[in-house]
């Protein structure tokens, strides 16, 4: 699931390169410069088949706890600004907290859903999948063992 953007500035080239990842991370730590082409770890990426994956992938507990908290927060924000209104006061700190705590709320709740569903083992394959490919290649496992890595 494409979400997020990583974006990090080229040791060599001082060039700014941005892409799209999956929320993990997952995927080669061998990064590529965009304008110079000249490769680099960046250790924020996690080679599934040697990092193993992040145990908040697959904790859906943990997301449903932030969800059932971040909606209760937005249900006392809600009742606090209803009763503001009623006081003749509108606080634009109080609706900004309602909002974000129910956005929040409901992504978590989303995460922890697709986790529940095994969506998130489905991609979870797909990237373990993925990356014993990139593991086959030994000019890519060398590079990998120059960068500090055991295999």
């Amino acid at each position: 699931m494409k979400m997020n953007y990583a974006e990090w500035v080229c040791p060599e080239c001082k060039t700014k390169n941005r892409e799209t990842c999956n929320m993990w991370m997952y995927g080669s730590p061998i990064r590529e410069c965009k304008a110079c082409r000249s490769e680099y770890l960046d250790r924020r990426w996690r080679e599934v088949a040697i990092d193993g994956f992040d145990p908040r992938s697959k904790n859906a507990k943990f997301y449903a706890k932030g969800a059932a908290f971040l909606l209760s927060m937005a249900i006392i924000c809600g009742v606090l600004l209803q009763t503001s209104f009623v006081h003749g006061n509108n606080s634009t700190k109080l609706t900004l907290a309602c909002i974000l705590c129910s956005l929040f709320g409901v992504v978590s709740g989303f995460i922890a859903l697709r986790i529940k569903l095994g969506f998130a083992d489905k991609d979870n394959a797909k990237y373990m999948a993925e990356s014993k490919a990139r593991l086959g290649d030994p000019k890519y496992v060398e590079k990998l063992r120059k960068s500090g890595y055991k295999i």
